[in-house]
């Protein structure tokens, strides 16, 4: 690849205990209420780290809860506006206070015969309600009309609204936007059925639930003004969507050597004009390089140099800096 090499400055580095395996975690990666937040698990502990917004530093504070259920693999947690953490898990929704005591439950049915599928759950953007997605009901013929988010109110647990989602049994994640947006993201995997990306609001009338515009793969970046990055499951493409523009797609086999392909499955933004991905030799590398592209284009403008090579995560934060992680310590970079 013929794209000069920037070199990277490191600018703050600290231990977190279970971050490595957090990253390949639907909810190890959340961007909620403006911030960005790294949620771990670890010897039966739930840490919720808010990365801060002064770049000598990776986290700005912590909050810690007693994991409920250590072994149980399913669980998406997603912190509240309020210091609370809400997790969804097969069965149920679940909201607890700061201090670790149960706001209030939220039971539902369980997928019966899929054991994939998992619900996620958010805080909507106001800090009204928590959106979370669960199994549909079954109607008489044994069958579900598809799967479900509901508006629970975030004090008492009451639904408020409940939507159908075009999806079935899938392995879902929410996002917020950066900049406040009344629209959440979610991402819906449905195995060898696809992947869906969908909108979500909550207002007076009840939920509303769009098409993400063409996106449908479940590793998405999200930028300002509503623009999705999306990143194909194998690797082999990238794709910017936004309303009202055409749809940009870069194919790997078009930008990176013969056979290599993106990884990592975090593409986001550095800043509002530069995207930062991952590209190696093989879906399941341990390590690969980090590349640059054009915010508007996908094309490639630099090649990141780091002291040692890098591994295949990297959490784009949006204001010019980035996370890796070196075995259980979280690294802060940014460009010299």
């Amino acid at each position: 690849m013929n794209h000069p090499r920037v070199p990277v400055r490191l600018l703050a580095h600290e231990s977190l205990p279970g971050i490595a395996e957090a990253l390949g975690n639907m909810d190890g990666w959340l961007l909620r209420d403006g911030a960005h937040r790294l949620v771990t698990r670890h010897e039966g502990t739930i840490t919720v780290g808010r990365v801060g917004t002064d770049p000598s530093r990776v986290l700005a504070d912590r909050a810690v809860w007693a994991d409920p259920a250590p072994d149980d693999p399913s669980p998406y947690c997603s912190p509240l506006p309020d210091g609370g953490l809400a997790i969804s898990t097969r069965q149920a929704v679940t909201v607890h206070e700061p201090d670790g005591t149960v706001r209030w439950e939220h039971r539902h049915r369980d997928w019966q015969q899929s054991p994939e599928a998992a619900g996620a759950c958010t805080p909507d953007p106001a800090g009204r309600v928590l959106l979370a997605t669960m199994a549909g009901p079954v109607g008489p013929d044994g069958l579900s009309a598809g799967d479900i988010c509901r508006a629970l109110d975030l004090a008492t647990g009451e639904v408020l609204s409940e939507h159908v989602l075009p999806t079935f049994s899938a392995t879902y994640a929410f996002q917020q936007f950066p900049d406040a947006r009344s629209e959440v993201l979610l991402t819906a995997s449905m195995g060898q059925d696809g992947a869906r990306c969908l909108l979500v609001t909550y207002a007076a009338g009840g939920l509303g639930v769009r098409a993400a515009g063409t996106a449908e793969e479940p590793y998405v970046g999200l930028g300002a003004d509503g623009v999705l990055v999306s990143q194909d499951v194998g690797g082999g493409y990238l794709c910017r969507t936004q309303d009202g523009a055409d749809d940009v797609i870069v194919e790997a086999r078009n930008v990176l050597p013969d056979e290599w392909v993106f990884v990592g499955y975090t593409p986001g933004f550095v800043d509002d004009n530069r995207i930062l991905v991952v590209a190696a030799e093989e879906q399941w590398a341990e390590e690969g390089i980090h590349l640059l592209l054009d915010a508007r284009t996908l094309e490639p403008v630099a090649e990141l140099d780091y002291p040692q090579a890098p591994g295949v995560a990297a959490v784009p934060l949006g204001d010019g800096t980035w996370l890796t992680h070196d075995q259980e310590t979280v690294q802060r970079w940014t460009t010299t």
